[in-house]
């Protein structure tokens, strides 16, 4: 993976926790891939190595996500907003396309990783609470399904570090008054 553009980076919360998810995830799954290559074997049942493929397919994915998890980032320079979340977006985008930023709330039902609401709003989650989202004018392709299926976002949401202090970059400033004296 290319090190990231320079500019502010915002670091994605949560990670830890994350991988540990994924951790726990990538060795049950690996138990039952490693159990259904045993029933084949053992009792002459071919036809479970189709499944068997099928999950070990799924921990090599999990496993690659597990290592690039901590690489996940926003960066705001002068001219772009980048975004890189392993397996769904590694993207730059002008900062005029961003229409908007607010805070958004990230509950614990719309669920970790990459999800999307399948109406335009795809929310890169690594933690629940506040989270930065981006109006944008033209839509972002993200993987929700990776290398299979893709989503145009049109509002993206970050579980990033200081989500605050993200979306203040993108809010217009104030002309300043200037006293003539």
């Amino acid at each position: 993976m290319p090190p990231p553009p320079r500019g502010e980076t915002f670091l994605f919360r949560g990670v830890r926790p994350m991988q540990a998810l994924l951790a726990g995830s990538t060795i049950l799954l690996a138990a039952g891939a490693a159990g259904m290559v045993w029933a084949a074997v053992t009792e002459d049942a071919w036809l479970m190595l189709a499944p068997a493929l099928l999950l070990v397919v799924t921990v090599a994915y999990l496993l690659r996500m597990l290592a690039r998890l901590p690489g996940a980032c926003a960066v705001v320079s002068e001219r772009e907003l980048y975004v890189r979340f392993p397996a769904a977006v590694d993207a730059a985008m002008p900062r005029t396309n961003v229409l908007s930023a607010t805070i958004a709330g990230h509950r614990w039902w719309q669920g970790l990783g990459i999800r999307s609401d399948l109406a335009g709003t795809v929310m890169l989650a690594t933690a629940t609470g506040n989270c930065a989202q981006f109006e944008l004018d033209e839509p972002l392709r993200v993987w929700v399904i990776p290398r299979i299926l893709p989503i145009r976002a049109r509002r993206l949401r970050l579980s990033v570090r200081d989500p605050e202090r993200l979306v203040a970059l993108f809010v217009p400033r104030a002309p300043a008054d200037h006293q003539e004296s």
